[in-house]
C-alpha cells in the first residue's frame, strides 16, 4: 500500500448541506498510478456527501453518468444551530449529470429524534453546472429548491431556497475553496459565504480496484442576520412606575456563523463507495432563541456510481 499526496476541492456550507454531487471514476484495471489518482480525486466529490449543503465539484464528467446514495448523520445542524429534539437524519440522495457539465440531483431527508422514531421532513433538488476546470481551478453554479414540511422543527426549515457559486484553486500544498450564495426565506434573503481549505491523501495499492482517501478539511461560514427585537421600557417618577412604552429594534448584520473541521474518510471499490465523516462544529454569533453548542457529529454513508 502506497501513500499519495494530492489536493481535492469540496465545500460544505453545510452546516453542511452538501448535496449529491456525481463525479467520474470508472478505473480501467490495469492502469497507471497517475490516473488512479487523478480519477480517485473526482470520485471523491461525489462521495462525501453530507446533508443540506450545496458544493463544488472538481471535474466535469465525460459522459452521461447516474448515481445513488444514502447517507445517516447523527446529528442535523445548521452552521451549528439545532432543534431542541437533537435530530439525526437518514437522508437517500439520487443525482444525473449530463457530459456537458448541466446536472439535477435530490435529497429526501427522514429526521429520528426522541420524539419519532422515524419521520419524513422534507426534500431538496438542485440543478446546476460545473465548471470544465483547468490544471488549477474548477467550479459551479446552483440553484436549489428546498421543500421542508409545515410541520418541520429543523432550524432550516424557514428556508426557501439558495442560489450561489462555488470555486477552488488548487496549489501544490492545499486547496482554497471559496464560495458567495443566496438564501431565500419569506420575504426575506440573505447572504453567505465560505472559505476554507483541505489537503488529500490518497491510499491505493497498484493493479487495485480498491482506493482510499483522507482529505483533512477546515471551513468558515458567514452570513446575515436579520431579525427584531421587541422589548418593553418602564417609566418612573420618584420611583413610582408610571406608564410602559413598546419598543421593537431591527437587526441587520453580517457576522461569522460557524467554524468546521473534518476529516472525511472515503473508500472506493469500482462503482461502489461508503464514506465516514467525522466533523467538528463551532456555532458563532447565536441570536436569540437559537440553540448550537459545539458539536462533534459523524456522517455514515454509501453509494454506487452507474
Amino acid at each position: 500500500m502506497r501513500l499519495y499526496q494530492s489536493n481535492a476541492w469540496r465545500s460544505i456550507q453545510q452546516p453542511k448541506e452538501s448535496l449529491i454531487q456525481p463525479q467520474s471514476f470508472y478505473p480501467d484495471y490495469p492502469e497507471t498510478i497517475a490516473n488512479m489518482k487523478r480519477k480517485t480525486v473526482q470520485f471523491l466529490f461525489f462521495a462525501l456527501l453530507i446533508p443540506f449543503s450545496c458544493s463544488g465539484q472538481k471535474d466535469s464528467t465525460k459522459k452521461n453518468e447516474f448515481g445513488v446514495g444514502v447517507n445517516f448523520q447523527t446529528r442535523l445542524h445548521y452552521f451549528g444551530r439545532t432543534d431542541s429534539m437533537q435530530s439525526s437524519g437518514l437522508i437517500p440522495n439520487i443525482g444525473f449529470q449530463l457530459k456537458n457539465g448541466l446536472y439535477v440531483q435530490g435529497n429526501f431527508i427522514f429526521t429520528q429524534n426522541k420524539e419519532t422514531s422515524t419521520a419524513y421532513a422534507g426534500a431538496t433538488l438542485e440543478g446546476g453546472y460545473r465548471f470544465k476546470p483547468s490544471e488549477h481551478f474548477s467550479g459551479n453554479i446552483f440553484y436549489m429548491q428546498v421543500l421542508y414540511s409545515d410541520n418541520s422543527t429543523l432550524p432550516q426549515s424557514a428556508l426557501k431556497g439558495q442560489t450561489g457559486i462555488n470555486a477552488a484553486y488548487t496549489t501544490p500544498i492545499i486547496t482554497i475553496n471559496a464560495g458567495g450564495d443566496l438564501k431565500f426565506t419569506k420575504g426575506q434573503t440573505d447572504i453567505g459565504a465560505t472559505l476554507g481549505a483541505d489537503h488529500l491523501f490518497i491510499l491505493h495499492k497498484p493493479d487495485s480496484r480498491t482506493a482510499f482517501a483522507i482529505d483533512p478539511s477546515l471551513y468558515l461560514y458567514a452570513g446575515t442576520q436579520r431579525f427584531t427585537r421587541s422589548y418593553m421600557e418602564q417609566k418612573e417618577l420618584l420611583g413610582i412606575p408610571v406608564s410602559q412604552k413598546a419598543h421593537t429594534e431591527t437587526y441587520d448584520r453580517f457576522h461569522i456563523l460557524a467554524c468546521e473541521a473534518s476529516v472525511p474518510l472515503v473508500m472506493v471499490a469500482g462503482k461502489f463507495f461508503a464514506t465516514l465523516i467525522p466533523a467538528y462544529v463551532l456555532p458563532q454569533n447565536l441570536s436569540d432563541g437559537e440553540h448550537g453548542k459545539n458539536l462533534f457529529y459523524l456522517t455514515v454513508g454509501a453509494g454506487l456510481k452507474l
